[in-house]
């Protein structure tokens, strides 16, 4: 978890927690190939890789119909992209869970800073440079200062990485976290067809150094420029202190 000060760029603690944490060191659960039988192979000769089977999928596809699909996440199996999982920690209680075909995040941010910072937890979905990614989200709160997004190029140690978000009151914003410190790209701002208190979908195009934004299928920003390499993709929500949130997640797509 990173502890983001609202208001100013600057990352004041860092403790790792969420679902990075559970999920064994260096291990990406969304990003394990389904592996084929491997062949025996007699001494001295190559040993055949595994070969990956991209999975099947009958949900809208985020990039061109000729990128493989890597993630395709219903969450209508008790194997999912994420794990249940529970924490009870000095800055946030959470619970998250699959029930009824969605992803269930019952999540409060503590006291910890007299309410001037804001709490944040990870969840990996992938390892991609260049990709494609929808994923869809809902958050019921009554409190403004409470996000979620997907965060990616990341770091192994998530101490790079660029984040797009979308707010409970109905704004985005796209910045970078890098060097200990947190950098607007794009600015905060309104986006009209965002429906409060409803289900709405991020879709983010990363090709290069160039990167595209959508919302609900619209085209709200891009992004030209983007200098990281890395690999980490992953979605993240950010609680206000003292703010109580209940997110869904649902339908998870990664191309690449």
């Amino acid at each position: 978890m990173k502890i983001k000060r609202w208001g100013r760029p600057v990352i004041t603690l860092f403790l790792a927690l969420g679902i990075t944490a559970c999920a064994g060191a260096g291990q990406d659960l969304a990003a394990t190939p389904t592996a084929a039988p491997q062949p025996t192979t007699a001494p001295g000769e190559p040993t055949a890789l595994p070969t990956f089977i991209p999975p099947s999928c009958d949900l809208p596809l985020p990039g061109p119909e000729d990128w493989m699909v890597l993630v395709c996440e219903r969450f209508d199996s008790d194997e999912s992209v994420f794990p249940n999982e529970s924490q009870d920690n000095p800055y946030a209680n959470y619970t998250g869970a699959v029930s009824d075909g969605q992803y269930q995040l019952n999540y409060t941010a503590k006291n910890f800073a007299a309410f001037t910072r804001t709490a944040i937890s990870w969840f990996d979905i992938a390892t991609a440079q260049d990709f494609a990614i929808s994923a869809t989200g809902q958050m019921d709160t009554q409190f403004q200062e409470v996000s979620w997004g997907i965060g990616f190029r990341g770091s192994g140690e998530k101490d790079s990485y660029f984040l797009f978000s979308i707010y409970s009151d109905s704004t985005y914003a796209f910045e970078i976290y890098e060097n200990s410190a947190w950098i607007p790209l794009i600015s905060r701002r309104p986006f009209s067809g965002m429906l409060p208190d409803q289900p709405n979908k991020i879709t983010i195009i990363a090709e290069g150094q160039n990167f595209r934004f959508l919302v609900n299928d619209q085209a709200v920003n891009f992004f030209n420029g983007g200098l990281l390499e890395g690999l980490q993709i992953f979605l993240m929500v950010s609680v206000r202190e003292g703010a109580s949130v209940d997110f869904v997640f649902d339908d998870i797509v990664v191309q690449i």
